[in-house]
């Protein structure tokens, strides 16, 4: 009877095993669901969430003009959003949310270089460079990080007298995308 009652204190042993063991997957199972409903939503966000994002270069010397001019930057490399005009050179953000913003302004020869970014009217950063006859190529670069509402325009000027140049490789460029909306 010993040996008996062993063989069935083993046998609900392994069912009260079992039991927890099906409480353990049953957690398990569930949490795993949560989680893929999370990825899911996750997904979901990112598919909605506006994607802005461009990148341009003159792809001609511009200047020296008698009056200060925007630049418009022709040939386009990215344009996600659609929110550059490469037929007015200026960024209209589609959506309200911080953008980062890059240019850069080439030349090589004894001209002055001065391009500015504008937000609407206002002056917001500049790369400035004068060069001599000895002085070679040059080139500055310029960044900042703005607050936008959605339909303000971003675009750079090249002051009067001064010239910036570019050809097929690209020197003289324009480039802004979203951070976060």
């Amino acid at each position: 009877m010993g040996a008996t009652l062993t063989a069935s204190e083993r046998q609900v042993k392994e069912q009260k095993d079992l039991l927890s063991l099906r409480a353990t997957v049953e957690k398990q199972s569930s949490a795993l669901q949560e989680l893929r409903a999370t990825v899911e939503e996750l997904k979901r966000e990112n598919r909605e969430r506006p994607k802005v994002a461009f990148s341009a270069s003159l792809s001609e010397t511009k200047g020296p003009f008698n009056t200060d001019i925007t630049l418009v930057y022709k040939h386009v490399f990215t344009n996600i959003g659609k929110a550059y005009s490469p037929v007015t050179g200026i960024f209209k953000a589609p959506v309200s949310g911080i953008y980062y913003f890059r240019f850069t302004a080439f030349g090589f020869t004894s001209k002055h270089r001065r391009v500015s970014l504008y937000k609407g009217g206002q002056l917001m950063v500049t790369v400035t460079d004068s060069s001599t006859p000895h002085d070679g190529e040059d080139s500055g670069s310029n960044g900042v990080t703005l607050q936008l509402e959605k339909g303000e325009e971003v675009y750079t000027r090249l002051k009067a007298e001064h010239q910036v140049y570019d050809d097929g490789a690209h020197h003289t460029t324009f480039t802004g995308f979203l951070i976060s909306a």
